[in-house]
């Protein structure tokens, strides 16, 4: 038997321009009714607010509400796992055959070939088209959601959804890891990115500071790594004078991305692989040549399953993890209790450019 709660919702109406609406929502199946209680801002959510996407990728997906990375306390319950009071983190992404109540073998051909959840062609994923977490009762299958022990604070927790992105990747190319040999692992990129891999890399995979090298071009971000990874900045570094790389995660992006990738290709070993994690909106230029010689193996990634968000809560009750992700983690929250509120949140968010996380309390 269904039922309908109403949510209200802040969806982004246009770049800069919140609205509250009220949405009816359904609940069956194995759907779980989530009050949200802390968003965090991404850089995708940014893009929305900013206007800083393609036109047509505006008009495709406004009006929606933003926020794919929260927390929120369980209302209502029709899954066996959860119960009224539970707290909850939300996995963002939503294959077609949990969206739709149908088997894998009648989603899509990704489904039906045993393909992540992540790549469904028939998917959404929260905050990007689709309404996101930026609502008062979020009705969601409790398939994408994960429970957050006790022990672990609300501000820990919400990283889960940033560090998932990268544990997936690390996922996708495990086995390489943990070869007898001890090989090495690095990591192009000094930003949040390349600092949540990296510290994935060594307090989950338990790759050791002497073979976790991480390469940065600015002196004060890179020492932030110090602590569990061996680091050099790029500007000086000879990458075909190293021995035994055997892994590299890309996760620079934007205008650095091509300098970065053949750096990396110089850096690695015969019969190696190449994660790319960071994103740019351009085409940039490669060294094929050297990616056929060598034999290298490059693959995407992007995004993340509800493997790595239950992985994490695991982790995150490693006290020196935690100590590592708490650079990220600000002193305040933005309190919003309305739209103009929001609107505030994410002003304050597009004129700030360090690393510490823009988090925002939801009063409903």
């Amino acid at each position: 038997m269904s039922l309908n709660v109403i949510s209200n919702v802040y969806r982004l109406t246009a770049p800069g321009t919140f609205e509250a609406v009220e949405v009816e929502r359904t609940v069956s199946g194995n759907d779980v009714v989530v009050r949200p209680h802390i968003v965090s801002v991404c850089h995708a959510d940014l893009r929305y607010y900013t206007g800083n996407r393609r036109k047509e990728a505006l008009e495709a997906k406004l009006p929606m509400a933003l926020f794919h990375e929260g927390i929120g306390t369980v209302t209502n319950s029709k899954h066996p796992s959860f119960k009224e009071g539970d707290r909850v983190v939300i996995v963002p992404s939503i294959p077609g055959f949990v969206l739709n109540n149908i088997s894998k073998e009648e989603c899509c051909r990704n489904c039906r070939d045993g393909g992540d959840d992540n790549y469904c062609l028939n998917g959404e994923f929260l905050g990007s088209g689709y309404d996101g977490i930026g609502q008062s009762d979020l009705v969601i299958s409790g398939e994408n959601l994960v429970l957050v022990p006790d022990e672990l604070e609300d501000d820990t927790a919400i990283l889960a959804e940033l560090c998932s992105v990268s544990l997936y990747a690390i996922n996708r190319v495990g086995k390489s890891l943990t070869t007898a040999n001890s090989p090495k692992v690095a990591v192009f990129g000094d930003g949040p990115v390349g600092y949540l891999t990296a510290a994935a890399l060594h307090f989950v995979c338990g790759i050791e500071k002497e073979n976790l090298l991480v390469f940065g071009a600015i002196e004060d971000k890179i020492a932030q790594f110090e602590s569990f990874a061996t680091t050099a900045l790029v500007h000086d570094y000879d990458f075909k004078a190293v021995e035994g790389v055997n892994t590299v995660f890309e996760c620079t992006g934007g205008k650095f991305s091509s300098s970065a990738i053949n750096q990396s290709i110089d850096l690695l070993d015969y019969d190696s692989n190449l994660v790319l994690m960071g994103v740019t909106e351009d085409l940039v230029p490669i060294n094929t040549r050297d990616i056929l010689e060598k034999g290298i193996t490059v693959k995407g990634s992007s995004r993340s399953t509800g493997k790595e968000f239950r992985q994490l809560m695991e982790a995150f009750k490693n006290p020196g993890y935690r100590e590592v992700l708490s650079k990220l983690i600000p002193e305040e929250h933005f309190i919003v209790e309305s739209p103009e509120d929001m609107r505030k949140a994410m002003e304050h968010d597009a004129n700030y450019r360090g690393w510490i996380k823009t988090y925002l309390t939801l009063k409903w």
